[in-house]
Order: structure tokens, then sequence, then C-alpha cells
């Protein structure tokens, strides 16, 4: 009977432990997850502190993610850019061409610079051309029909184009994104449950960081997307005189002589014009100065000459 009550007061003994112990980890519960917060091991697998942490295995791929968390757009991410020059001898129409091509093919406009004369260049005559320079965004789709359409615009000097892919920094940035989401979700989780004042602030500290990130990430995705949606084409549109000679290839020994002996005389002959207009456009400046030079001139022959004659006339008297 003795034995039959040791062991009735054993297993009351065992059930209140079990239940204390309970009530202590259910109550225990948010302050841990605190504690691991500020440990730095709160769902350290998923979620990098900060920006950059994630590296070789431990970068959150998109094997990573589940369900809605997975991207649904698995294309290429692609830059493309493209670095035209075109030279016109109509200034005005080249840049009508532009406007209308830009409105083809719903590209738009990100910047315009065009030059014109200054001052002085009017002043003497100078024969400066001017330049336009474009930085146009159009539809990807659109981009190589524009480089190849710019015949339209002038003569084509050259066209570079080049192409970037950022398909691995685009999702593993979307990842990381989703990974910061997650964590936002568990951070509020957490913010419900937290019966003290330290805990409230420890977890809306880690809430606003978690935020930032998201907000910078998803504004990374963004100037992305823009760039890979719309391509970018730098154009620049000159004005000549005329057009750049394009030689044919294998010119023979004495083709190459005459040419060269041709832009000799071509560079004497723009010297001189560009001195005689130099000299005609410097009359009204010169002519004055002329003046002055020749009467100061005469001024002095004639003093010379008194003088010479005033000599002359003391040496006579002396004789």
């Amino acid at each position: 009977m003795k034995r039959k009550r040791t062991a009735v007061l054993a297993l009351a003994l065992a059930l209140v432990l079990a239940l204390a112990l309970g009530a202590c980890g259910a109550k225990g519960a948010v302050g841990d997850e605190s504690f691991n917060l500020a440990a730095g091991s709160y769902d350290a697998d998923r979620t990098p502190e900060k920006p950059g942490e994630w590296s070789g295995e431990d970068a959150p791929g998109l094997e990573s993610l589940t369900g809605s968390q997975k991207p649904t757009d698995l294309s290429e991410k692609m830059i493309y850019t493209a670095d035209v020059t075109v030279e016109t001898t109509d200034f005005e129409a080249s840049i009508k061409a532009v406007e209308d091509m830009v409105g083809t093919y719903g590209a738009f406009f990100e910047s315009t610079n065009v030059s014109d004369l200054s001052c002085a260049d009017r002043y003497y005559g100078n024969a400066v051309y001017r330049t336009a320079r474009y930085v146009i965004r159009v539809p990807a789709q659109r981009f190589t029909e524009m480089t190849e359409g710019m015949d339209a615009v002038g003569s084509v000097v050259n066209v570079s184009s080049r192409a970037e892919n950022i398909t691995a920094q685009f999702y593993d940035t979307q990842a990381r994104r989703d990974a910061y989401g997650i964590e936002q979700e568990r951070l509020l989780d957490m913010l419900a449950k937290c019966e003290t004042v330290g805990e409230m602030i420890e977890i809306e500290s880690r809430l606003s960081e978690v935020r930032y990130q998201i907000e910078s990430l998803e504004s990374t995705l963004r100037n992305w997307q823009t760039e890979v949606d719309y391509s970018t084409v730098n154009l620049t549109v000159r004005e000549v005189e005329a057009y750049t000679k394009r030689e044919e290839p294998h010119r023979s020994y004495w083709q190459q002589i005459g040419d060269g002996f041709m832009d000799t005389v071509e560079a004497v002959g723009s010297f001189f014009k560009t001195a005689f207009k130099d000299l005609v456009i410097a009359l009204p400046i010169l002519a004055p100065i002329a003046a002055l030079l020749a009467v100061t001139l005469l001024l002095i022959r004639s003093h010379r000459r008194k003088r010479s004659k005033a000599i002359d006339a003391e040496f006579e008297e002396e004789k």
C-alpha cells in the first residue's frame, strides 16, 4: 500500500513538472526568438543581416524559393546600347528625321543637346558647324530596326553596339528581395506576440532595416527592368559642308600619291582663303591703325627733312 502511494505521488509530481515546463516554454517563445534576433541567428540560413552578405552556397538561389516566391518570368535580361554618328549637309532636315523616327518606333528622348554658333563665331564668320547629341530610349524589340534605319537621318559614319547580360544579377536580387519579404512577415508575427517594450524595440529596429533593404532592392529591379525594356541609342548628328570621303580599298601607289597631292592643294587653298577672309573682316580695325601709322611716318619724315635743311643751312653759314 505504501509502495502504491509512492508511485502515485511520483506520477503526479512528474505531471506537474511537465506542465510547468510547457508553460515556461510557451511564455518564453517570444523571448527566445528575440534573443536569437539579437544574436544575429534569426533565420540566418534565409536572410542576410546586411546587403552583400550572400556568397557562395549561402546565397539564396531560385531553387530556395517556393510557391508564389518564385519569379514567374525567367526570360533573359539583356541591356542593349548603341553609339551612332551621322553626318548631314541639311541639319534641320536631319533633326526633323530624328524626331519622326522617335515617334515611329515608340521611343523617347532621355536627353538632347543641340549646339549652335557662338557670338565670336558669328562675328568672325567662322565655318563652325552645328552638332546635335541625343540619348534615345527605344523599345528593345525595335532596337535593331532603329539602328539599321539611321540612313534616314544622314550619312552614317559609325555604328557600334554592345549587350550586357544581367540575368544572374537580376534574379539573384529578386531572390534576396523575396527572402527579405519572408523575414518581414515573420518579424510582424513576432511583433504581435511580444510582451515587453525591449522586445518590441528590438524587433521594430530589425523590421525597419528589412523594409529599407526591400525598398532598395525593388528600386534596383525597377531600374534594371526599365533598361531591359528600353534600349539606349546614343546618337550624334554632325553638320558638315561635304560628307567624309570613303576611300576604296586596295588603292594603287600612284592613286595614293594623287590623293595626297590633292589633299595638300586643298589645304593650301583653304589656308589662303581663311587668311584673306580674316584680313577683310579685320579691315574696320586695320584701316584706322594703318592711317595712323601713315600719318606718323609722314610727320617723322617731314621732321627729318626740316632738320636736315636746318643742318645744311648752318653748315653753309659757317663756310
